[in-house]
């Protein structure tokens, strides 16, 4: 199980480093192509694209592990306050596995649109050249794919009676 979490924290560290880098390299060529835009009427072509084809997909799936991990989620505790730690920990495992089939079932169709997307070379025209698109489309099963493993792995530990 040791070997299964210490796997899982790499992979989700090297995908937060990625969404990181894709949020600094957003915010470099928004402020660039606003002051190019402005200072001399020359924006930066592609930038638009760039950054939402790119650097938000980036930006928005990536983190899930991450943020599933360190169980950052928005939780309400009103209904289970009065929960035993027992039927706590059951409660979070069962609700860790249907979460799980559930992005598991996501990533699984979000990878298929991806295999079909890279098949045909999906791309968008910018104005002077064509951005290939579909590298950005493996983001969404990446993502949700990791974050599934991060929440079957925090079911079983809560099967075992402690929090992952």
């Amino acid at each position: 199980m040791n070997a299964i979490r210490k796997s899982l924290e790499i992979v989700t560290a090297a995908m937060l480093i990625v969404a990181a880098v894709g949020l600094f390299l957003m915010m470099l060529i928004v402020v660039l192509d606003v002051t190019l835009k402005y200072l001399i009427n020359q924006p930066i072509p592609g930038a638009l694209e760039m950054v939402s084809f790119y650097f938000m997909a980036a930006c928005a799936f990536l983190p899930f592990a991450h943020v599933q991990k360190i169980e950052h989620h928005i939780v309400m505790t009103l209904a289970t306050e009065g929960l035993s730690p027992a039927a706590l920990h059951t409660l979070l495992a069962f609700v860790y596995l249907a979460s799980a089939a559930y992005l598991a079932l996501f990533a699984w169709a979000s990878g298929v649109e991806a295999v079909h997307m890279t098949s045909v070379g999906e791309s968008t025209s910018a104005i002077y050249f064509e951005i290939l698109i579909w590298p950005a489309r493996w983001f969404v099963p990446l993502g949700t794919g990791l974050m599934a493993c991060w929440m079957v792995l925090q079911a079983l530990m809560n099967l075992r009676g402690r929090p992952a």
